[in-house]
Protein backbone atom coordinates (compact mmCIF):
# COMPACT_ATOMS: atom_id res chain seq x y z
CA UNK A 1 0.00 0.00 0.00
CA UNK A 2 3.02 2.59 0.67
CA UNK A 3 4.56 1.45 -2.57
CA UNK A 4 1.59 2.74 -4.72
CA UNK A 5 0.69 5.50 -2.41
CA UNK A 6 4.43 6.88 -3.43
CA UNK A 7 4.07 5.95 -6.93
CA UNK A 8 0.91 8.43 -6.79
CA UNK A 9 2.68 10.58 -5.70
CA UNK A 10 5.30 10.82 -8.02
CA UNK A 11 2.58 10.43 -10.86
CA UNK A 12 1.44 13.60 -9.19
CA UNK A 13 5.20 15.77 -9.50
CA UNK A 14 5.27 14.27 -13.09
CA UNK A 15 2.68 15.15 -14.26
CA UNK A 16 2.76 19.15 -12.37
CA UNK A 17 6.32 19.93 -12.76
CA UNK A 18 7.57 18.44 -15.97
CA UNK A 19 6.10 21.04 -18.77
CA UNK A 20 7.93 23.83 -16.70
CA UNK A 21 11.19 21.79 -15.50
CA UNK A 22 11.20 20.73 -19.40
CA UNK A 23 10.42 24.26 -20.79
CA UNK A 24 13.17 25.95 -18.78
CA UNK A 25 15.88 22.82 -19.76
CA UNK A 26 14.99 23.61 -23.54
CA UNK A 27 15.59 27.53 -23.03
CA UNK A 28 18.95 26.29 -21.20
CA UNK A 29 20.02 23.78 -24.05
CA UNK A 30 18.60 24.54 -26.92
CA UNK A 31 17.68 21.53 -27.76
CA UNK A 32 14.48 19.65 -27.42
CA UNK A 33 15.44 15.93 -27.24
CA UNK A 34 18.35 16.54 -24.75
CA UNK A 35 15.78 18.02 -22.53
CA UNK A 36 13.32 15.42 -22.46
CA UNK A 37 15.75 13.38 -21.93
CA UNK A 38 17.74 14.41 -19.43
CA UNK A 39 14.90 15.17 -18.05
CA UNK A 40 13.56 11.51 -17.83
CA UNK A 41 17.00 10.63 -16.44
CA UNK A 42 16.39 12.93 -13.27
CA UNK A 43 12.53 11.54 -12.97
CA UNK A 44 14.98 7.80 -12.71
CA UNK A 45 17.04 9.06 -10.37
CA UNK A 46 14.26 10.98 -8.04
CA UNK A 47 13.13 7.30 -8.28
CA UNK A 48 16.29 5.52 -7.24
CA UNK A 49 16.92 8.41 -4.87
CA UNK A 50 14.38 11.06 -4.07
CA UNK A 51 15.48 14.20 -2.99
CA UNK A 52 16.04 14.95 0.61
CA UNK A 53 12.79 17.15 0.46
CA UNK A 54 10.15 18.15 -0.88
CA UNK A 55 10.73 21.71 -0.75
CA UNK A 56 11.67 21.90 -4.62
CA UNK A 57 10.93 19.29 -6.45
CA UNK A 58 11.17 20.96 -9.40
CA UNK A 59 14.29 22.61 -9.01
CA UNK A 60 16.30 19.64 -7.61
CA UNK A 61 14.58 18.14 -10.80
CA UNK A 62 16.45 20.87 -12.85
CA UNK A 63 19.20 21.19 -11.53
CA UNK A 64 19.64 16.64 -11.84
CA UNK A 65 18.63 17.09 -15.99
CA UNK A 66 20.89 19.96 -16.24
CA UNK A 67 23.74 17.49 -15.04
CA UNK A 68 22.77 14.87 -16.83
CA UNK A 69 22.74 16.94 -20.29
CA UNK A 70 25.78 18.40 -19.73
CA UNK A 71 27.13 14.90 -19.03
CA UNK A 72 25.92 13.35 -22.14
CA UNK A 73 26.66 16.11 -24.60
CA UNK A 74 30.60 15.60 -23.33
CA UNK A 75 30.00 11.55 -24.03
CA UNK A 76 28.68 12.23 -27.57
CA UNK A 77 31.10 14.83 -28.30
CA UNK A 78 33.94 12.25 -27.21
CA UNK A 79 32.25 9.95 -29.48
CA UNK A 80 31.74 11.86 -32.30
CA UNK A 81 35.04 12.89 -31.77
CA UNK A 82 36.85 9.11 -32.07
CA UNK A 83 34.04 8.37 -35.16
CA UNK A 84 34.83 11.43 -37.41
CA UNK A 85 38.24 13.00 -35.89
CA UNK A 86 36.20 16.11 -35.11
CA UNK A 87 34.09 17.67 -32.45
CA UNK A 88 30.82 18.76 -32.88
CA UNK A 89 27.69 19.80 -30.30
CA UNK A 90 24.40 17.93 -30.84
CA UNK A 91 22.39 20.94 -33.05
CA UNK A 92 18.90 22.17 -31.85
CA UNK A 93 15.98 20.89 -34.00
CA UNK A 94 14.80 23.08 -36.91
CA UNK A 95 11.27 23.48 -35.41
CA UNK A 96 13.20 24.71 -32.24
CA UNK A 97 15.82 26.95 -34.48
CA UNK A 98 12.68 28.76 -36.16
CA UNK A 99 11.12 29.24 -32.79
CA UNK A 100 13.87 31.01 -31.15
CA UNK A 101 14.64 33.09 -34.09
CA UNK A 102 11.34 34.60 -33.98
CA UNK A 103 11.86 35.18 -30.14
CA UNK A 104 13.52 38.05 -29.31
CA UNK A 105 14.41 36.90 -25.97
CA UNK A 106 15.82 33.59 -27.45
CA UNK A 107 17.64 35.76 -29.74
CA UNK A 108 19.12 36.84 -26.76
CA UNK A 109 19.86 33.83 -24.81
CA UNK A 110 21.87 32.55 -27.54
CA UNK A 111 24.49 35.36 -26.68
CA UNK A 112 25.10 33.48 -23.02
CA UNK A 113 27.21 30.60 -21.62
CA UNK A 114 24.99 27.51 -20.91
CA UNK A 115 25.79 28.74 -17.04
CA UNK A 116 24.46 31.92 -17.41
CA UNK A 117 21.26 30.38 -19.38
CA UNK A 118 20.47 28.13 -16.82
CA UNK A 119 21.04 30.52 -14.02
CA UNK A 120 18.91 33.43 -15.84
CA UNK A 121 16.44 30.66 -16.66
CA UNK A 122 15.95 29.49 -13.15
CA UNK A 123 15.82 32.73 -11.93
CA UNK A 124 13.31 34.47 -14.45
CA UNK A 125 11.29 31.44 -15.39
CA UNK A 126 11.67 28.71 -12.73
CA UNK A 127 10.99 32.01 -10.13
CA UNK A 128 13.40 31.07 -7.91
CA UNK A 129 15.54 33.35 -5.69
CA UNK A 130 19.41 33.21 -5.80
CA UNK A 131 20.36 31.39 -2.74
CA UNK A 132 17.89 28.17 -4.19
CA UNK A 133 19.85 29.22 -7.59
CA UNK A 134 23.11 28.70 -5.48
CA UNK A 135 22.33 25.64 -3.60
CA UNK A 136 20.26 23.68 -6.86
CA UNK A 137 23.96 24.38 -8.67
CA UNK A 138 26.19 23.94 -6.29
CA UNK A 139 27.71 27.32 -6.41
CA UNK A 140 27.67 30.44 -3.97
CA UNK A 141 25.08 32.87 -3.90
CA UNK A 142 27.81 36.02 -4.73
CA UNK A 143 28.45 33.42 -8.21
CA UNK A 144 24.39 33.73 -9.28
CA UNK A 145 24.18 37.08 -8.61
CA UNK A 146 27.41 38.14 -10.52
CA UNK A 147 26.79 35.49 -13.86
CA UNK A 148 23.34 37.15 -13.46
CA UNK A 149 24.42 40.46 -13.43
CA UNK A 150 27.06 39.72 -16.51
CA UNK A 151 24.31 37.64 -18.39
CA UNK A 152 21.49 40.80 -18.21
CA UNK A 153 24.28 42.92 -19.50
CA UNK A 154 25.28 41.09 -22.17
CA UNK A 155 21.68 40.80 -23.02
CA UNK A 156 21.21 44.43 -22.76
CA UNK A 157 24.56 44.71 -25.41
CA UNK A 158 22.07 42.50 -27.39
CA UNK A 159 19.23 44.94 -27.60
CA UNK A 160 16.83 44.55 -24.62
CA UNK A 161 16.20 45.91 -21.83
CA UNK A 162 15.92 43.04 -18.84
CA UNK A 163 15.20 44.38 -15.46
Amino acid sequence: MEAEAEADRWTAVYRSAYPSVYRALVATLFDRELAADALHDAFVEALRRPPRTDENVPGWLFRVALRTARRDRRRLGRLLLGLFGGGSEPRASDELDNVLDRISVGELLRLLTERQRAIVVAYYYLDLDQQDIAELLGIRRGTVAATLAHALARMRQGGIHVV
